[in-house]
């Protein structure tokens, strides 16, 4: 179905006539297990309960007619696994850095496999902390060594959060290697990356090693510089995943807004959806109702279509459901309120994805919407649409 026919696909889906859809074996109907949801089932607790807890969230999501999970096992600069690169996440043990008693996504991958699951590790390339105080890394995560030393320029600092530098080749290398790492030590499906690239446009963060390939005889403007380094770091991950496990997928989970990745993220979406040699599939999060006056969900989805010539998979907003979306417009409560009016958003965006034959697949953000009481109707409708 080409993007100019979509305008035909009947959206006015009620649960009155629901009916399950039929996916093809390899249709994605993924969730996102967010950082903070696994560390409330790693922190503190020994190696038996955390396997417990995973498989019976496995369980239960396979249950549900999921066929993936998205598991976020680098969060900021260090790792819900064992790596060589990252220290230990403080999001699975007392300090960051501090020995793990076991390995999280070990468990998981087994987990996943006992359910029939796929699973992808999604990893944050850049993100360092949502803290700027840099003692409070570990000594050996990379951002604290950089920054103790003449590679200072390789991290960056700002008032709500510690970042590294995409212009830097150390930053580059070191996101190449710890992917590797993952695709080499762990039987995962995808590694997964989110939708943070260059976190501002100050000329601050890049100055040295822009001013340096100016001198060497660089033409390129700013803009275009930055995304050249990203798209450098993206193509090298992807060649390295693939060097080393050519099976295992390499996938990205974009913001939506096309043009706002392109001038403020320096993210170039549109060469990863449709050039080889980036990604595997592509991701956007389309955290929006059908009748936001900035991104509707429709028009939205049709824009990423027109771009996308890999699998195209959609990022759907469960976390939205009964509440209102104060972005959503300027002033009409109508449709701020959709998703606290309606119970019933994304099993009906569930069902117009269906239609689109170069969607192949959805994400539902996150597994601790599914059992949020304000989610539940919407959570029991979109189970309608699952199996």
């Amino acid at each position: 179905m080409s993007a100019c026919s979509l305008d035909a696909v009947n959206t006015e889906f009620t649960t009155e006539n629901a009916s399950i859809i039929k996916y093809d074996s390899d249709y994605v109907k993924s969730v996102w297990f967010t950082y903070y949801e696994l560390s409330d089932m790693i922190k503190g607790r020994r190696s038996e309960e955390f396997t417990k807890s995973i498989k019976d969230a496995f369980k239960r999501v396979a249950e549900m007619g999921f066929n993936t999970v998205t598991v976020q096992v680098r969060p900021f600069a260090d790792a819900l696994y064992e790596s060589d690169y990252y220290p230990s996440s403080s999001y699975a043990v007392k300090k960051q850095g501090d020995k793990l008693s076991y390995d999280p996504l070990s468990i998981m991958c087994n987990a996943a496999k006992d359910n029939g699951l796929k699973i992808e590790a999604w990893v944050n390339p850049y993100r360092v902390s949502n803290s700027n105080d840099i003692d409070s890394l570990a000594d050996n995560n990379m951002a604290k060594v950089w920054y103790n030393s003449k590679k200072k320029s390789n991290v960056y600092v700002t008032k709500k959060g510690i970042y590294f530098n995409p212009a830097s080749k150390d930053v580059i290398e070191l996101i190449v290697d710890g992917a590797g790492e993952i695709a080499e030590n762990y039987p995962v499906d995808s590694i997964h990356f989110d939708d943070y690239f260059y976190p501002v446009k100050s000329k601050k963060i890049d100055s040295k090693e822009y001013k340096a390939y100016v001198n060497n005889g660089g033409k390129k403007n700013l803009a275009d510089f930055r995304r050249y380094c990203v798209n450098n770091m993206i193509s090298e991950v992807y060649t390295h995943i693939k060097e080393i496990n050519s099976n295992v997928k390499f996938g990205i989970s974009p913001a939506s807004n096309i043009k706002n990745d392109y001038e403020t993220l320096y993210a170039d979406v549109e060469k990863w959806a449709s050039d080889d040699g980036f990604c595997d599939y592509i991701c956007p999060q389309i955290y929006f109702g059908f009748r936001n006056i900035y991104q509707p969900f429709m028009f939205t989805v049709k824009k990423w279509v027109g771009i996308t010539n890999k699998p195209l998979y959609i990022g759907l907003p469960l976390y939205k459901a009964g509440k209102a979306d104060k972005y959503a417009a300027q002033e009409d409560k109508s449709i701020i309120n959709e998703f606290k009016n309606n119970d019933n958003i994304i099993m009906r965006q569930i069902t117009y994805l269906s239609k689109i034959e170069e969607v192949r697949g959805f994400y539902v953000f996150s597994y601790g919407c599914l059992d949020n009481k304000l989610c539940k109707k919407e959570v029991e409708n979109m189970l309608k649409v699952m199996q």
